[in-house]
């Protein structure tokens, strides 16, 4: 019954586009081919300028091969070419076909003077989906094509608006993983690799990095509004980078390394593109591999980060975890991650001395470990939280390397990064078992929640 009202939308819609298409003043056929046929006229005496970028050749277990090659700047020239029909009179005639259809103009009084629907940028983008790229054509079907598929997005009643994000830092094995059935991570091949590489014509004045081959991954998350809200009421950017943020903040939770997303675009099937995010540039040599054995879990991340928020303790604390998971020095890293531990474990009024901090530390920490951990015995989950607190405030109080090598070796741990992963592990395995535990049923919220752990 649900496919068939699917599909009695979509012909009720394509039979829409034709009333309002078809039965016009104009030959939409006539005027696509005029219009196409002088923009491929004008195309063809223009010249076409190169820019550079680094093209990845091949890639194996062996590392991969690139070169900088020269590239045509095919976009600076369309801009050009369909700004330059704006003084023909085919473009009049159909400027003023677009304008007449019903739904456009219906989209124009919802967005108000927002510029993305006035109809010299409708017909910009019309023109730039009417051309193919491989024969380097306008072509009128296309161009046809395209303002069906407006209309019919139009007459659907709602905006879809896309954050497409590329992901540095993971590698996916496998084509796509779907968080949420509106949140994916895609994977992309070599071809479109190499077309989504940076050229040296977008650096500007900005450092930039040069090659993003390494990542082979892109986050994909649409969000729809009713026209009805018109543009100005749509709160699309933030929403977008809500769930974008959560969706990293997943992935943190369900694997140690350093994410990052650069650049950020947004795109609306009714506006074209709505802006490009490019944040500062970052260097990441992780490679935290993902593929569909990952699914589960990630999605079970995901839920976790959106819970967390309802949570003051919990958000402090794993707030303050993601700020240690994006520290290059490990020094500062443990500070940042006990911390982190703190705002758990020492959930308690009035004032305390050093010894009994450290104290609360050591024992709640022990009863968690003992929860969500096999590795350690309680005596020996008390002492690793006990030396860890006084790494901690060792690096706090500028104590030398020495101070920390003796107590690395009460634990038996070799370096501060190998202690830091292991404390992360430990942290993100707490986080999963709080989740599932109703918020007044945890420890630091349960009258006498911590007595009660320790009695298991």
């Amino acid at each position: 019954m649900g496919v068939d009202v699917k599909i009695a939308n979509i012909n009720s819609l394509f039979l829409s586009f034709l009333n309002e298409v078809f039965v016009n003043s104009f030959d939409l056929l006539e005027i696509a081919n005029n219009i196409c046929t002088t923009a491929n006229s004008t195309f063809a005496k223009r010249h076409i300028k190169f820019t550079s970028k680094w093209i990845l050749v091949n890639e194996d277990d062996s590392g991969k091969s690139m070169e900088f090659s020269p590239v045509e700047a095919i976009n600076l020239t369309l801009v050009y070419i369909i700004h330059s029909l704006e003084d023909e009179p085919v473009y009049a005639k159909f400027k003023e076909y677009i304008g007449n259809i019903e739904s456009i103009q219906n989209m124009i009084s919802c967005y108000g003077d927002y510029s993305g629907v006035q109809l010299e940028n409708i017909i910009y983008r019309l023109m730039k989906a009417a051309f193919l790229k491989s024969e380097k054509y306008f072509d009128s079907t296309q161009l046809i094509n395209a303002l069906k598929q407006l209309i019919v997005n139009i007459n659907s009643g709602v905006d879809e608006i896309t954050l497409i994000g590329r992901l540095h830092g993971v590698r996916l094995e496998s084509d796509l993983v779907e968080i949420e059935s509106d949140i994916s991570l895609i994977r992309l091949d070599r071809q479109a690799i190499n077309e989504r590489q940076p050229s040296i014509a977008q650096l500007g004045t900005s450092p930039a990095i040069l090659d993003y081959s390494d990542s082979n991954v892109e986050i994909i998350i649409k969000i729809q509004y009713p026209i009805s809200l018109g543009y100005n009421n749509m709160n699309w950017q933030n929403d977008l980078r809500c769930k974008l943020e959560n969706t990293i903040k997943s992935i943190k939770l369900y694997r140690h390394g350093r994410f990052h997303v650069d650049p950020i675009r947004f795109h609306s099937n009714l506006i074209g593109e709505m802006g490009i995010l490019r944040p500062a540039p970052k260097f990441t040599t992780d490679k935290v591999i993902l593929s569909t054995d990952d699914i589960d879990a990630l999605k079970k991340a995901f839920s976790v980060v959106k819970n967390i928020s309802g949570d003051n303790v919990l958000e402090r604390s794993f707030s303050r975890f993601l700020i240690g998971l994006n520290e290059h020095v490990p020094e500062e890293q443990i500070v940042d991650f006990v911390i982190a531990w703190e705002s758990l474990l020492q959930t308690v009024n009035g004032d305390i001395n050093k010894a009994e901090l450290v104290y609360r530390f050591s024992l709640n920490g022990a009863a968690i470990l003992c929860e969500v951990d096999n590795n350690r015995e309680f005596t020996e989950a008390q002492t690793f939280m006990k030396e860890v607190y006084n790494i901690r405030s060792t690096v706090v109080h500028g104590g030398d390397s020495s101070t920390i090598s003796k107590n690395l070796k009460k634990i038996s741990f070799n370096s501060l990064i190998d202690l830091n992963n292991e404390i992360a592990r430990l942290y993100r395995n707490t986080i999963f078992w709080l989740s599932e535990l109703d918020k007044q049923e945890r420890p630091y919220y349960k009258s006498f929640g911590w007595e009660l752990l320790l009695r298991k």
